[in-house]
């Protein structure tokens, strides 16, 4: 008897691995062909499991290996991402986002709007998902440093949006919300250049920024130098 303890504690373990490996799988699947095609290429993004959850201490919400200074095929996303990210996908409409269109986000300052700022909270952690994938999707695409690749998972992220079952509206209002929220980014996450006509818009040949009226991946052959 004093045997079966351990015994049971063990099918319980290997079947709870099981199932969760399952899960993310099933999560992991549709968001590495969106992936696929913001990089250019065939990625794969990899869900942290539970087990490794519990022990991770670190900060960042995703990371592309760049082994011999090349950009790595796979990205690992945060569980908490990846929750976002499959909880997104499983409705028809958002209701977390649902608020972002009725601001104008240009004004956005932090402070000084109570609703825009209760707004901001409520869809958060949602809209940083959508934008974590598409950012280390830009790192698959060849670009190591970290400012280029926020820039372009700005003006990508609508593209996201819409290619895991959101709106266009919603593509438009979580691309001009993350827009507004990069002065209060690290300093390595920022630049000057990103800005309508400036060097790292993806269409200056349009005046709309971050999002264009109709999403798509940046453009064919366009790919960083670390790919």
């Amino acid at each position: 008897m004093r045997f079966a303890v351990p015994l049971i504690l063990a099918v319980l373990v290997c079947g709870g691995w099981a199932f969760e490996k399952h899960s993310r799988s099933g999560t992991e699947r549709p968001l590495s062909a969106v992936a696929s095609e913001l990089a250019g290429r065939p990625v794969h993004v990899r869900c942290e499991s539970f087990w490794h959850s519990i022990v991770n201490v670190g900060g960042n919400l995703g990371d592309v290996p760049f082994p011999n200074g090349r950009a790595a095929a796979y990205t690992h996303v945060t569980r908490g991402m990846c929750k976002e990210l499959a909880r997104f996908r499983s409705r028809p409409e958002a209701p977390e986002l649902a608020c972002l269109a009725q601001f104008d986000w240009r004004r956005f300052t932090g402070s000084g709007d109570p609703a825009a700022t209760a707004c901001s909270e409520q869809a958060n952690d949602m809209a940083e998902a959508l934008v974590t994938l598409t950012h280390e999707s830009m790192h698959m695409r060849g670009w190591t440093d970290e400012a280029i690749a926020q820039c372009y998972a700005v003006q990508e992220v609508a593209y996201t949006v819409e290619q895991l079952g959101g709106s266009r509206q919603e593509a438009a209002a979580v691309a001009s919300y993350m827009l507004s929220l990069q002065p209060f980014m690290p300093t390595d996450y920022q630049s000057s250049e990103c800005a309508p006509g400036r060097s790292l818009d993806l269409h200056p040949e349009t005046k709309v920024f971050p999002a264009e009226p109709v999403p798509a991946p940046p453009p064919s052959g366009f790919y960083g130098p670390q790919l």
